[in-house]
């Protein structure tokens, strides 16, 4: 068995645009103390179901098409004092914001991100004890398509 190319979990990282695009360019930073990144990619689908024409006693099949794609990002960590004010701004705006969602390695190791305008639909913040630290919790919905670029040769 060959072994497979492996990243870093220090690789996946969520970047906020600074909203600056006009005149632009538009900068992309990540968030400080996210311990924890996802992305996921859903499809809605419609289902039709196919008849045999030959036996229409016969069950029916059901055949699906996508209808609608979408992107959900989540991270969770340690609530850097220094992000919350964005945070919390952009939870409150109620407004989408740039983002990316970057798989930080070459090329030619598929590296590269997901680029989209994204809703905040959750902030949550948090603590376990009193002796521990504050946590924060994030949640965004993409607001649009979902674009992946390549890295930089």
């Amino acid at each position: 068995m060959a072994r497979p190319t492996t990243l870093s979990g220090s690789k996946l990282l969520i970047e906020l645009g600074d909203g600056n695009v006009d005149p632009g360019p538009e900068e992309f930073a990540a968030p400080c103390a996210l311990n924890s990144t996802g992305i996921n990619l859903s499809g809605t689908t419609q289902d039709f179901e196919i008849a045999d024409c030959d036996d229409l006693d016969a069950p029916v099949f059901v055949e699906r098409v996508i209808s609608a794609l979408s992107a959900g990002v989540s991270g969770s960590g340690t609530l850097a004092m220094e992000s919350f004010d964005e945070w919390r701004d952009w939870m409150l705006s109620g407004v989408a914001k740039n983002i990316r969602v970057k798989l930080d390695t070459t090329l030619a190791n598929n590296g590269g991100y997901f680029s989209m305008s994204a809703v905040l639909t959750t902030l949550n913040i948090t603590r376990e004890n009193v002796k521990g630290l504050v946590q924060v919790e994030v949640e965004l919905s993409s607001n649009g398509e979902v674009v992946w670029t390549d890295a930089s040769a």
